[in-house]
């Protein structure tokens, strides 16, 4: 019996026009009659998520930053800071190369952007967000720095990155412009781990959901692990099974073949 349930959001979840199923309502009803925990796993913020599902605060778990926080029924179980000497590192790294950062915080987002055009790309996945000329007067407790470049990063790039900061942090290409760092073994698969063992759940009780890099570790979590149409080769190659596009409703779809009927 499944008694976990554990989906991405971008690619995954939502449809292209990032709008969740007409029938997500129903479903988590469903779901929390049967007593089956449904997780938002997502590499945006818990003030992002708590406002798009304010609703279910208490019928959901969220797996935030990719794995750096996660909130159970509302209040947040668990939290990785990352050693502030590191952030400075990183940032260093970073700005000598252009990119721009978000350090994700208790507190809120701060980042260094000053192109309009990216203010607009952040404003999607992070609120509470405030513009610092100099990210090193940042006072606030940070567990994940979200990397911005608007050209798209390369592989030579991406793996350069990780490669600097390999000894103390893990980094993950969340999207083709994004990559999201963490403290070293935080990821979305070691969060699912977490919320499993707190709930006594084992592998095959298990359902996951991902089309991206970031959800690869989520997924070895999972028996049933679904990789989307839509998802990257990578992806696909990893999961036990494969399923329709975002916008074919496949979440919900699958979800209600396995826990619903």
């Amino acid at each position: 019996m499944i008694k976990i349930v554990a989906t991405d959001m971008d690619g995954t979840l939502l449809d292209d026009d990032k709008k969740l199923p007409d029938n997500f309502e129903d479903v988590i009803t469903d779901l929390s009659r049967r007593k089956i925990n449904f997780v938002i796993s997502s590499g945006r913020s818990f003030n992002v998520l708590k406002k798009q599902f304010g609703n279910h605060l208490k019928d959901l778990t969220f797996i935030c930053d990719n794995g750096a926080y996660i909130v159970i029924g509302g209040e947040c179980v668990y939290t990785s800071i990352i050693d502030r000497d590191i952030v400075m590192n990183v940032i260093d790294y970073c700005e000598a190369k252009g990119y721009t950062l978000i350090l994700c915080g208790k507190k809120g987002a701060w980042h260094n952007s000053k192109d309009p055009q990216q203010d607009q790309e952040i404003a999607q996945y992070y609120i509470c967000q405030t513009y610092l000329k100099d990210l090193h007067d940042c006072d606030d407790e940070i567990f994940k720095i979200a990397i911005y470049n608007g050209n798209g990063f390369t592989n030579a790039q991406y793996e350069a990155l990780g490669d600097e900061f390999s000894q103390n942090c893990t980094a993950l290409l969340s999207g083709s412009n994004w990559v999201d760092m963490m403290n070293k073994g935080i990821n979305k698969g070691s969060a699912l781990s977490n919320i499993c063992n707190r709930f006594g759940v084992g592998y095959n009780e298990v359902m996951a959901f991902g089309d991206y890099l970031n959800d690869v570790d989520m997924l070895n979590c999972a028996y049933y692990s679904f990789a989307m149409s839509n998802a990257h080769n990578s992806v696909k190659q990893v999961a036990n099974f494969i399923t329709g596009s975002n916008n074919d409703n496949s979440v919900m779809k699958e979800v209600t073949k396995y826990c619903l009927q």
